[in-house]
């Protein structure tokens, strides 16, 4: 589903989760509509009514609530699942484990090397497709996905899986946290810190800041 569409109203949007919820939907993802630059709503923008950020935050933050009352799990900043009905496909991406994508355009992150190939599908057939590009992740950038994409899931991040990649000054970075705490865009939940739907909202400064305490020390 999306939000902030042209003309859309609260009670529009209100009514249309109402809709798909009578269905008994055991998953949903909600986006916020988002112009990107040359695209037809982007430049029909200044003759078209689309809400602004607050309306969009408020449909939001009325969402997050419409879906804990519906026994929905947030699990993501987009995404709500019953319980044990979360995307297991895109929990792999999440939580950092190996997958192996298959065929022409097919991405993978495998032993620690982030790899794609080309789109070339005839060449692939004669296995001789070759790789549009490969990267070696390194130990401190593998810490910061650990924090950035841990901050995007509703567990959010703990001690341990911090000291697991390699971070070396949790108590800093719990202490931004504590900070984030005292504006209620962060809560600690069973000894993990996680955004709240209000510090969802404003995922990329949140994480950022997080970011600037991280420290990693190479394991011997």
């Amino acid at each position: 589903m999306i939000y902030g569409l042209p003309g859309q109203t609260m009670a529009h949007w209100q009514d249309s989760v109402e809709q798909v919820l009578s269905l008994c939907p055991e998953h949903l993802s909600c986006y916020g509509l988002k112009l990107e630059e040359g695209t037809p709503f982007w430049r029909q923008q200044d003759t078209l009514s689309f809400p602004d950020e607050d309306a969009q935050a408020d449909a939001y933050l009325w969402l997050c609530q419409r879906m804990e009352q519906s026994g929905f799990v947030h699990y993501e900043i987009s995404n709500f699942g019953k319980p044990g009905r979360e995307s297991r496909h895109n929990l792999k991406y999440w939580n950092l484990e190996d997958y192996l994508g298959l065929g022409p355009a097919a991405h993978s992150d495998l032993r620690g090397v982030r790899f794609g190939y080309a789109r070339d599908l005839e060449g692939y057939i004669r296995v001789d497709c070759p790789l549009s590009e490969r990267k070696k992740i390194s130990p401190p950038e593998r810490l910061e996905e650990y924090v950035m994409l841990g901050l995007r899931l509703g567990r959010g991040i703990d001690p341990q899986g911090y000291r697991q990649y390699g971070g070396d000054n949790w108590a800093a970075v719990e202490t931004e946290f504590q900070a984030l705490q005292a504006h209620g865009l962060v809560e600690l939940t069973a000894g993990h810190w996680h955004c709240t739907p209000q510090g969802f909202l404003v995922s990329n400064a949140l994480i950022g800041a997080v970011l600037e305490r991280v420290s990693y020390t190479e394991k011997t």
